[in-house]
């Protein structure tokens, strides 16, 4: 089961729950996957739209297991009518908030109950130009072949993190590339750290 529910107290109590399937194709956009995300605020569609598909290009559709798409996926936002919930401009960057962890964590879930999965893995990339070049130099890492296998093996090969960074298509500049696994240093400004050991 992947559920997961926040609630923003204040005046009138929110709530944000949401449900979702999906185990197998697991890539974005968005996967074989079917999530529901229900709230009892009422907003207005023109209001939420664009900063919803926003979360959900963070979330739903950043994450990968196998690298395969599908022909069928979706998420939902389904508000009721409640005047007395209205979700009004000084509430919005809370609800926000709120929805985007909610988002995260069951993406998440999906992830970790992908067919053939054994090991969670986020990628964080920082110092590119902007957001959409960021999003391909993890893409290209997450879904390298080669990465996959050393991860699986438990093998910390750094050198197949650079070739998947090359090939993202990305412009890099290598003497400003470094790369941690965990809280560990393997390269610093393209130079091998010296208190790594690994070849």
């Amino acid at each position: 089961p992947k559920i997961y529910s926040e609630k923003i107290k204040g005046k009138e109590e929110i709530i944000i729950n949401c449900i979702a399937k999906g185990s197998g194709m697991i890539a974005p956009n968005m996967a074989t996957m079917l999530a529901f995300i229900f709230t009892n605020t009422e907003f207005k569609k023109n209001i939420i739209k664009k900063k919803f598909l926003e979360i959900v290009d963070k979330t739903f559709n950043s994450i990968t297991v196998d690298g395969d798409t599908s022909t069928s996926d979706m998420v939902l936002l389904i508000s009721v009518k409640n005047k007395s919930k209205r979700l009004l401009s000084p509430n919005q960057k809370i609800f926000f908030s709120s929805l985007q962890r909610v988002m995260a964590k069951i993406s998440e879930y999906i992830v970790k109950d992908g067919e053939g999965a054994s090991k969670f893995i986020k990628i964080l990339v920082e110092g590119a130009k902007n957001e959409l070049d960021a999003k391909k130099v993890g893409s290209s890492v997450a879904n390298s072949p080669l990465f996959k296998t050393a991860m699986a093996g438990s093998d910390a090969n750094w050198g197949r993190v650079v070739m998947a960074i090359g090939k993202s298509g990305v412009n890099i500049d290598p003497q400003k590339l470094s790369i941690k696994f965990g809280d560990f240093i393997l390269l610093k400004n393209g130079e091998k750290s010296p208190s790594c050991n690994l070849n």
